[in-house]
C-alpha cells in the first residue's frame, strides 16, 4: 500500500505511550492563518465524497484526495476544489470489503497487511466513539511511528492533514477521515532497518553527508520496495541514522529538517522528484501536529522522520543527477500558489503547501524554489 507516480508507482511496535495525556497546544495554522466558514464546507463536503473512495488505486497508488483537498484549503484555494476533484475521482476505486475483526488483543498481528485497511477503519472508529479523539491519536500516534515508512510515508502524511483539520473545525466528516488515515498507516506500517533513535554528535549537514547511497540502478517501481530492498543490502545505513545528534528544540530541529531536504529535492529531485519530495512533506505534515500530541512523542517523532527521510536519501541519490541551487530570485508565495493550482498535480498541491508552511516561519528562498521546482515537474503538459 503506497504512492508514486502514474509512470512509475510508490508504504511490529512496541508501544512507547499508550493513552496519553492532554495534548500540548493548537496544532500551527501554516500559510493561511483561519479556515473560513465556507472553505470549511468545501472540505467537509469533499472528504464525504471521498469517503466512497479507497485509501490506494492502480495497484498500490496512494489515494490523495483528502490529502491534496485540505492543503488547496491551507493555501486559500478551497474553490479550485470541487472541480478538481470531479477528475481525480474517476481514477480512484472503492473501498476495500472487511475481512474480520481487529481486537485489543490481535490488533499487532494485523499491522502492516494491506488486506486489513477496512478491519482498521472498523476498530479505529469504534474507539473514536467512546473516548476523545486526541486520546485516540495520541494511542496510535505512539504505536504506529516506528513504521512511519507506511505507504512511502502518506499514512502519517494523511493522518497529520486530518488531524489538523480537525482540530481546526471539528466535524463528522474530519473525525472519519481520521480514523481513515490511521487505518491507512496501520495496515501499511513499515518499519525501516535499525533504530530511528539518534545518538550521536553530528549536526544535520555533516549527518546527510554521511548518509551511505544504495547499490543501484533504480528499479521502476513502489517506493516501499526499494525502500525495503535497498536498505536492507545496506548494513551501514543504521549507524548513519544514528549519528545525528538528539534535538535539542524538536519544532526548530524538523523545521532545519524540511529546509535541508527541500534543498536536497532542487539538488537531486529532478529525476526523481516524486521520491525526494515526500522528505519534505512527512515531516512538515507530521511537525505540523506536534502541539496536538503530548510532550513526550515529540522527540520520537522527530527521530522517525529522520530515520525515513534519510531512506528516501540513500534509496534514491544513486541515480539522481546533481544540479546546482537556482540563483534567479523565486516566485512569491501568491506566484507558488498560482503555479500549484496550474500544475493541477496532487504532489504539487502537497509539497507547496508544506514549503510556504515552513516559508511562514523560516522565510528561505530555497522553499519557494522547491514549490516551484515540484510544479515544473510534476504538472501537466
Amino acid at each position: 500500500m503506497t504512492d508514486q507516480r502514474d509512470a512509475h508507482p510508490d508504504e511490529t511496535a512496541a508501544p512507547a505511550h499508550e493513552a496519553g495525556p492532554e495534548p500540548q497546544a493548537q496544532a500551527s495554522t501554516g500559510p493561511r492563518a483561519r479556515e473560513l466558514p465556507s472553505d470549511g464546507h468545501i472540505l467537509d463536503e469533499s472528504l464525504s465524497r471521498l469517503a466512497a473512495t479507497g485509501p490506494e488505486f492502480r495497484g498500490g497508488l496512494s489515494n490523495h484526495g483528502p490529502m491534496a483537498a485540505e492543503a488547496l484549503v491551507r493555501l486559500g484555494r478551497a474553490d479550485g476544489i470541487e472541480p478538481w476533484l470531479d477528475g481525480y475521482m474517476r481514477r480512484l476505486e472503492g473501498v476495500p470489503g472487511v475481512t474480520g475483526r481487529i481486537t485489543d488483543q490481535t490488533w499487532r498481528e494485523a499491522l502492516g497487511e494491506p488486506r486489513r485497511v477496512a478491519d482498521w477503519e472498523r476498530y479505529l472508529r469504534d474507539q473514536f466513539a467512546g473516548e476523545p479523539w486526541q486520546q485516540v491519536l495520541a494511542r496510535w500516534w505512539s504505536r504506529l511511528l516506528p513504521g512511519v515508512a507506511a505507504a512511502a510515508t502518506h499514512g502519517i502524511i494523511r493522518t497529520s492533514h486530518a488531524a489538523r483539520s480537525l482540530a481546526q473545525a471539528p466535524s463528522g466528516e474530519r473525525l472519519a477521515e481520521l480514523a481513515r488515515g490511521l487505518a491507512y498507516w496501520a495496515a501499511s506500517y513499515l518499519e525501516l532497518p535499525g533504530s530511528p533513535r539518534t545518538t550521536g554528535h553530528l549536526n544535520l549537514s555533516e549527518a546527510v553527508d554521511g548518509l551511505p547511497v544504495a547499490a543501484g540502478p533504480v528499479q521502476p517501481g513502489l517506493i516501499t520496495i526499494r525502500l525495503r530492498t535497498a536498505l536492507a543490502a545496506e548494513p551501514r545505513f543504521p549507524g548513519a541514522v544514528s549519528a545525528l545528534r538528539p534535538p535539542a528544540d524538536v519544532p526548530a530541529d524538523m523545521l532545519e529538517l524540511a529546509r535541508t531536504f527541500a534543498r536536497i529535492f532542487l539538488i537531486y529531485g529532478r529525476t526523481q522528484p516524486i521520491d525526494f519530495l515526500h522528505a519534505v512533506t512527512a515531516p512538515v505534515a507530521a511537525r505540523s501536529v506536534l502541539g496536538l500530541l503530548p510532550a513526550e512523542l515529540a522527540r520520537p517523532t522527530h527521530d522517525a522522520l529522520w530515520q525515513v527521510a534519510a531512506g528516501l536519501y540513500s534509496g534514491y541519490a544513486v541515480d539522481a543527477v546533481e544540479e546546482p541551487l537556482p540563483d534567479a530570485d523565486p516566485l512569491t508565495p501568491d506566484a507558488v500558489t498560482e503555479r500549484a493550482v496550474a500544475a493541477d498535480d496532487v504532489h504539487a498541491f502537497k509539497m507547496t503547501e508544506a514549503c510556504l508552511r515552513v516559508y511562514s516561519e523560516s522565510p528561505d528562498p530555497v522553499l519557494l524554489h522547491a514549490a516551484a521546482r515540484a510544479s515544473e515537474l510534476l504538472g501537466r503538459d
